[in-house]
């Protein structure tokens, strides 16, 4: 039988796993490279599913465990390149924003101590294929190129069209977003992670 004491409980549930599944915290790693400050990248490894290849920040899902989205942060960072907590002093963190499949980002910058080479890294191979640095001053001087992606909704065959007579089935724009891309040497950074490197170096820029 339907009730209201049960469609509250179930709306309850509802809420409480949406908290946790709609977050992602990333950590923004720096480190002393030649006594240059260097933003430290990763490359997911090409046995993953889900955008093998390409060029990220050590980072993920904030799980029910998790005591924050800080210690997401610092957790996945361990998890993915054997960086000790213990190693990560968080300086600050950046506005968190809505990314895709309405994901809330979580952004901490931090700088990593105790780090002398990255040969000294624990990678987890399962999810990392690799890491690179960067540094924070070329970033300054190089700004991104910009694109922009529509996104969009078309109905698929089977829409039934008689019943919303007014629908057309032609792709209808939704939206559009300004996409960033830093070409450094052979490695292209763009999407998510060039987003988060646009708005990092537009906070810090006015200070160097």
């Amino acid at each position: 039988m339907i009730t209201v004491e049960k469609i509250s409980q179930s709306l309850k549930n509802t809420k409480k796993q949406f908290q946790f599944t709609n977050k992602a915290a990333v950590l923004i790693p720096i480190i002393e490279v030649e006594k240059q400050l260097h933003l430290l990248f990763q490359i997911r490894s090409e046995k993953l599913k889900w955008q093998p290849g390409d060029i990220c920040f050590p980072g993920g899902r904030v799980e029910s465990s998790d005591i924050s989205p800080e210690y997401t942060a610092k957790r996945e960072t361990f998890e993915e390149l054997g960086i000790a907590i213990d190693q990560i002093t968080i300086l600050g963190q950046l506005p968190k924003f809505i990314a895709s499949f309405a994901m809330k980002i979580y952004p901490f910058v931090a700088k990593i101590d105790l780090l002398d080479k990255l040969d000294n890294l624990r990678i987890n191979h399962d999810e990392v294929e690799s890491v690179f640095t960067v540094p924070i001053a070329w970033f300054i001087k190089h700004p991104p190129k910009q694109a922009t992606m529509f996104v969009g909704f078309k109905p698929d065959n089977n829409f039934p069209f008689d019943l919303i007579p007014n629908r057309t089935a032609n792709w209808q724009k939704r939206s559009e977003h300004k996409i960033h891309f830093y070409h450094y040497n052979d490695f292209v950074i763009w999407g998510l992670t060039a987003q988060i490197i646009y708005n990092f170096i537009n906070t810090i820029n006015d200070d160097f």
